[in-house]
């Protein structure tokens, strides 16, 4: 079991800290040095304990249904415990690890939002930007999160992040909103095995993402809260952010919507380039967070090599979207089907929806050399993605469960290990 024993204010009331107690059979799940807490900009002390608590429990819950313990608080919104229900009922739908667990509360609390603004979860990304444009006329309040995709240790590159949000004349710099919290690291490498690695993108970070607005949407009247999709319904496999999940995060009478559902991320591109031509404005994405970037992108991963390659297909530069197309840019696109390759199936959804842009345009915008280009270009639209799915799956799940437990038992050792490789 685990139980909520107090909710403790701090610094002006803007820092929520959670004090809680729990069995030791499930305490190799929890990091006993560092207990869940999120910091507002904001005085959030006077706020009811039934919404204060929502962020906790939606970091928690999904815990305890995988581990299989109960767990214990005084008082929550009964709209959110309701939600939780049918949360635990759709990711067992996806995962059969789910195990018997029950939520005791001793008083369930009706709340009420007065006002009816909006609210977008904003990590500048392609997703968050092309949301923000396309809902641009109600004036969302941005919700970004320390210690989400930016480790909470990291202020150099958060400061970065707050900079280019700053730069970007587009945003209404009085609906900008931080939150720090060490939602990735107040439990233990073990919650990460529980799905074979991968509980932030597979579990947990669509519900912990939007419960840390619970406060802000009492204090700001945030009646809708936007999420920018990921994958449209043409994929469904388990996932921590999907319309039927997100859709599911309710408190109090406000409610989500998985924004851009009906969108490839190719058409998400296309809007961007299309509000570029509009307004003249042109976003500086960010859609990398790889320990080796400077500026925007590292513009060589290959998240950064699928946006970039959006953009060349609807014949813009990716040069004026925030990223540095690297000479060698096909090259490292044809190497992620090369023979060693392993793609799943989520992945290779991506890169179809690039083969299928691809396969319906004349030419590609030409960043360097037209005849090597389109050359490269025409092997990557003539390619069998279906001959790469899923192979050398279990040689690499192995790979990635063992360099994962190495990691979070030499941290310091694999930190020291990042900054030799960013310094050569």
């Amino acid at each position: 079991m685990l139980k909520l024993d107090e909710i403790i204010y701090s610094d002006n009331g803007r820092k929520i800290g959670y004090q809680y107690s729990y069995s030791n059979d499930i305490s190799k799940f929890f990091n006993s040095k560092e207990a869940y807490y999120i910091k507002y900009q904001v005085d959030v002390s006077q706020l009811s304990k039934s919404i204060n608590v929502i962020p906790f429990l939606a970091n928690i819950m999904p815990i305890a249904w995988f581990v299989g313990f109960d767990v214990y608080v005084d008082e929550l919104d009964e709209t959110f415990y309701n939600s939780l229900k049918e949360l635990k009922e759709e990711f067992s739908r996806h995962f059969n690890e789910i195990k018997q667990s029950t939520l005791h509360v001793n008083q369930l609390v009706k709340n009420q939002i007065d006002k009816d603004n909006c609210g977008l979860l904003f990590s500048g990304g392609l997703d968050a930007f092309e949301s923000f444009t396309r809902n641009i006329d109600k004036k969302p309040y941005l919700i970004s999160v320390h210690g989400a995709d930016i480790d909470i240790d990291d202020v150099e590159k958060w400061e970065e992040f707050k900079r280019f949000n700053q730069e970007e004349t587009l945003l209404d710099q009085n609906k900008l909103c931080y939150v720090e919290s060490n939602l990735r690291r107040f439990y233990t490498y073990e919650v990460d095995l529980l799905v074979g690695v991968g509980w932030w993108g597979k579990i947990q970070h669509g519900m912990a993402l939007l419960s840390l607005i619970a406060p802000l949407s009492i204090l700001y009247g945030i009646k809708t809260t936007l999420i920018a999709s990921s994958n449209t319904g043409e994929v469904n496999f388990g996932w921590g952010s999907t319309s039927e999940t997100d859709e599911k995060v309710r408190w109090a009478n406000q409610s989500v919507l998985h924004d851009g559902f009906h969108l490839r991320r190719t058409q998400k591109i296309e809007n961007i380039v299309a509000f570029a031509k509009k307004t003249g404005y042109k976003v500086k994405l960010r859609v990398c967070y790889s320990e080796l970037r400077k500026g925007y992108n590292c513009s060589r991963c290959t998240k950064c090599q699928r946006t970039m390659l959006g953009f060349i297909l609807d014949g813009a530069n990716p040069n004026d979207y925030g990223f540095e197309v690297p000479k060698d840019f096909y090259d490292l696109v044809l190497k992620n089907f090369d023979k060693n390759a392993m793609m799943t199936v989520g992945v290779k959804y991506e890169w179809t929806c690039l083969q299928d842009k691809a396969k319906s345009i004349q030419k590609p915008f030409i960043v360097f050399d037209e005849t090597k280009e389109c050359d490269k270009f025409n092997t990557f639209v003539n390619l069998n993605l279906n001959e790469i799915v899923n192979r050398n799956e279990v040689k690499l799940q192995r790979q990635r469960e063992m360099k994962f437990r190495i990691i979070n038992k030499f941290p310091k050792l694999f930190d020291y290990y990042l900054k030799i490789r960013r310094k050569f």
